[in-house]
């Protein structure tokens, strides 16, 4: 943060002029070299001059930023912005410096934390906004005035001290604040963050366990239907309940790169989305939730059998339903349905239920496992994903007349379920027996057949 430079940028350039004060002089010094500076070539740097530069200018930064701040303080301690009709003197300085309002919250009562005249000790927050020159950093205040750290390191120190417990004694909050200081010119700022939940602890082992208890009260999570197409999902859980999640998470949202070495082409949000569908995927397969009136967890979608007949690009189609609501195109009901219990009901024409038959499986347990003897995974080609992590595709869909026997099914992950369902690509058995895939003719104007080349370890390999 460039302090000095948004409030110069905010003032009148004529308002410097022959004052004669000592820091205004030692700022108009900085403008000019500065402006010789922006005017030089830096490729002639050598890499000992360039990386020293970068630490020099990231110093210079932090210098500037606790002048700025010692300004900031002034400015409070006498109630300028109340006296140019501001309410506050962060109202003010966010109005004189275009900043945001918690912005310039921030850097008063960060000032006001960096006072050297403050008083000792923890801080009460709540009585920080009616009076912030409280809890004085010194250690800090002298670290940024060197530039050894920065203002994000001054911010984690005070919010690690206002953190500290009121049984704190005055001696040990200094101690705790020099030793933060001191971690500051050593660690980044979240690091610096952790050893300060750390020095907390270890200060009061109780305050731990009542911020534990305190997070878990305020855990939660929310599903939020956008209404076009998308889900959002929001909340918050406690530090050990995101460490489950995560321990369940990061198995299945490792970068899973296509057997040719091209790199997965998901984002790292992406992946742990994935990760998420994935994990309760197979929760549900595993039979171990709990049933509700009697029916185990599952994804309820109904549609008509003429929809379901018809091809993805016919208009006037009625779409599929979600059993939570919301419309499913029809082509992704087929790639749900492809490895899925399918429940016959005879509706009347009001839609009322005349007869439901008995749910049948599309894939039995033995075809299952012949399928996975075949394909040992996903059988789309480059694909490493394993046969847990599969669907049973039908290669001619059931509603069009295809049979459920394992010449007519395929094991694909939900990724390339998807792009065979929805991305022009193709599947059919080979002479062989095997699956062979045929890419769209803006992928291979041939359509030259593809297939998974995954070694088979219990078969003979070709000699060298």
């Amino acid at each position: 943060m460039s302090v000095v430079g948004s409030i110069l940028d905010g003032m009148e350039s004529a308002s410097f002029g022959g004052l004669g004060h000592p820091v205004v002089a030692a700022l108009d010094a900085e403008f000019e070299a500065l402006d010789k500076a922006a005017t030089a070539d830096v490729w002639s740097l050598s890499d000992d001059d360039l990386s020293a530069t970068i630490e020099l200018c990231e110093r210079l930064a932090a210098r500037q930023a606790a002048l700025a701040l010692r300004l900031v303080r002034e400015v409070d301690a006498r109630d300028l912005g109340r006296r140019q009709g501001a309410p506050s003197t962060a109202a003010w300085l966010a109005g004189r410096l275009r900043l945001r309002p918690g912005e310039a919250k921030m850097r008063v009562e960060l000032a006001n934390r960096l006072d050297p005249h403050a008083p000792d000790g923890p801080v009460d927050y709540a009585a920080t906004v009616t009076a912030p020159a409280v809890g004085a950093l010194p250690a800090t205040a002298a670290a940024l005035a060197v530039g050894a750290v920065s203002v994000d390191h001054a911010c984690v120190v005070a919010k690690t001290m206002t953190a500290l417990p009121a049984r704190v004694s005055i001696e040990q909050a200094r101690v705790a604040e020099s030793d933060l200081a001191g971690y500051a010119t050593q660690f980044d700022p979240v690091t610096v963050g952790r050893l300060g939940r750390y020095l907390i602890h270890v200060l009061d082992s109780d305050t731990l366990e009542e911020r534990e208890q305190r997070a878990y009260r305020r855990r939660e999570l929310r599903m939020v239907d956008l209404g076009d197409g998308l889900t959002r999902l929001s909340g918050q859980l406690d530090a050990e309940s995101a460490a489950v999640v995560r321990s369940a998470l990061n198995p299945l949202a490792a970068p899973n790169p296509d057997g040719d070495g091209t790199a997965d082409p998901r984002t790292a949000a992406q992946r742990m989305a994935d990760a998420l569908v994935e994990l309760a995927r197979r929760t549900c397969h595993s039979g171990g939730l709990p049933a509700g009136h009697g029916v185990r967890p599952h994804l309820n979608v109904i549609i008509g059998l003429d929809s379901l007949r018809s091809a993805a690009a016919k208009s006037g189609v009625p779409p599929g339903e979600l059993g939570c609501g919301g419309p499913i195109s029809t082509e992704a009901v087929r790639r749900i349905a492809c490895d899925a219990g399918i429940t016959r009901i005879i509706t009347g024409p009001a839609s009322v239920p005349l007869d439901v038959g008995r749910e049948h499986r599309t894939v039995s347990t033995g075809q299952r496992a012949a399928l996975t003897a075949r394909d040992r995974g996903c059988a789309f080609p480059g694909c490493t994903r394993p046969a847990d992590w599969c669907d049973a595709h039908h290669i001619i869909h059931w509603a069009d007349g295809g049979a459920t026997d394992v010449d007519n099914l395929v094991l694909l992950c939900g990724h390339h379920h998807r792009v065979i369902h929805h991305s022009g690509w193709q599947v059919r058995i080979g002479d062989d027996r095997h699956p062979e895939f045929l890419p769209p003719p803006w992928i291979n104007a041939e359509r030259t057949p593809r297939r998974n080349t995954r070694p088979r370890y219990n078969q003979d390999l070709p000699g060298p």
